[in-house]
This record gives structure tokens, C-alpha cells and sequence, in this order.
């Protein structure tokens, strides 16, 4: 599976110049929102993930890997294991960059007052609620992606779900913004949350691991029965 990872890396070359931007960019955005930096990280590492599939139909490398020694088994497990390796990076980096910014802001006014700490309790719950994230981008993409490919699937699969997740994030933030009730509402459960991180917690790693091996099972089935 280590070879088909460094294939699948290696092959998609000509993109790794934004594996290094990603996170210079969301840095950038940190800078004025540092709770939304480990999410965002993960959010950027799926939509870099889903390139391998890009760069196999492009390439007709599918047609080639079919012809080595090679499962189809194993590429799904190198995709997913391609996947999880960029949100790990991404997870590391999103950690490191959430606590120094935050210790170098918190209680500070810079453009605005600066009142969120990265403590315990909330970086767990945002570790925790960005996995879920990628869970379920993952489960939305995946499998549609490895059953009929990226162009015919990239819309349905993963433009879809990439577009009514940012719809969603997007109208959150408006309502924070704009709508003192739904502010309080979230803070008093995100207060809630933090008091009961743990259990939060293991709710949270509990329905992603129940979603990505749903996402793998689901995806080793659909593209054993792809027909090329």
C-alpha cells in the first residue's frame, strides 16, 4: 500500500506547490479568525485529497495501474491512506498554528478584541468536530468518486457536498454576525460542550470513524464493480 501512496503522491506532481499554500493562506485567514484554522486546515487537506482521482482520469493511470500487480483493493486503500496522512499533516499544522496564534492574541485587542483560548477543552472538541467534518465530506465523496470517476462524479460527489458545506459555514457565520440570540444560543453550548468535552468528544470521534469506514466499505464495493 506504501508504494501506491508514493504513487499516487508522485503522480500528482503538479500540484503539490498548493500543498504548501494551503496552510500559508489559512494562516493568513488565522490571523484574524485562530478558532477556525484547524477546520479550515482539514476542510483545505479533503479538497486537496480528491487530486489523485483528478490526476488518474487525466492520465488514464487507472488503465495503468489495472495492468501491474496491483488490486483494486489496494488503491482504495492507498486513496484513503493518501487522505488520512494530508489531514494528519494538516491536524499538526492547524494545532501548532491555533496555539501559538492564540497565546500571542488572546486578550488582546488587534483590529478586534481577541477572547478565544486555545485550552484543552476547546481545541478537543474543534480537533474532534473537524474530523467529523472530513468524515462526512469524505463519505459525500469518495465513494461516488471511485464509482464513476472524477469528471462524470465531481459534481455530484464532491462540488456538491464542498458547496453546501460552505453554504452552511457561510450562513453560521452570518447569524453569529448578525443575530445576537443564536450567538448566545451557541455560546451557551459550546459552554456546555467544553464542560463535558470528553464524552462531547468521544461522540464526535465515534460518528467519524463510524462515517469513514462506512466511506471505505461503501468505496471498496463500488469500485470492485467499476467497469472501465
Amino acid at each position: 500500500m506504501l508504494n501506491m501512496i508514493k504513487l499516487d503522491w508522485l503522480g500528482m506532481k503538479c500540484y503539490h506547490k498548493r500543498f504548501i499554500v494551503i496552510p500559508l493562506t489559512i494562516c493568513l485567514y488565522g490571523f484574524f479568525h485562530v478558532a477556525t484554522i484547524i477546520p479550515m486546515l482539514v476542510y483545505g487537506m479533503f479538497c486537496f485529497s480528491v487530486n489523485p482521482f483528478a490526476i488518474e482520469e487525466k492520465g488514464k493511470l487507472d488503465n495503468l495501474y489495472l495492468t501491474l500487480p496491483i488490486t483494486r483493493g489496494s488503491i482504495v486503500k492507498a486513496r484513503f491512506g493518501l487522505s488520512f496522512i494530508m489531514q494528519l499533516i494538516g491536524l499538526v499544522a492547524g494545532i501548532i498554528l491555533t496555539v501559538i496564534l492564540s497565546s500571542l492574541f488572546y486578550g488582546r485587542t488587534i483590529i478586534y478584541p481577541r477572547t478565544f483560548s486555545a485550552d484543552f477543552s476547546s481545541t478537543l472538541l474543534i480537533i474532534c468536530g473537524s474530523i467529523l467534518l472530513y468524515a462526512i465530506l469524505n463519505l459525500s465523496s469518495f465513494p461516488m468518486l471511485f464509482k464513476i470517476g472524477y469528471v462524470k462524479g465531481k459534481f455530484i460527489g464532491y462540488i456538491i457536498p464542498i458547496v453546501f458545506v460552505s453554504v452552511v459555514i457561510g450562513a453560521l457565520f452570518v447569524l453569529w454576525s448578525a443575530v445576537a440570540a443564536f450567538q448566545a444560543w451557541l455560546m451557551s453550548a459550546f459552554a456546555w460542550a467544553s464542560e463535558n468535552a470528553i464524552f462531547v468528544a468521544i461522540i464526535l470521534l465515534a460518528a467519524a470513524v463510524l462515517l469513514l469506514a462506512s466511506s471505505y466499505v461503501l468505496s471498496q464495493r463500488l469500485y470492485a464493480k467499476r467497469e472501465f
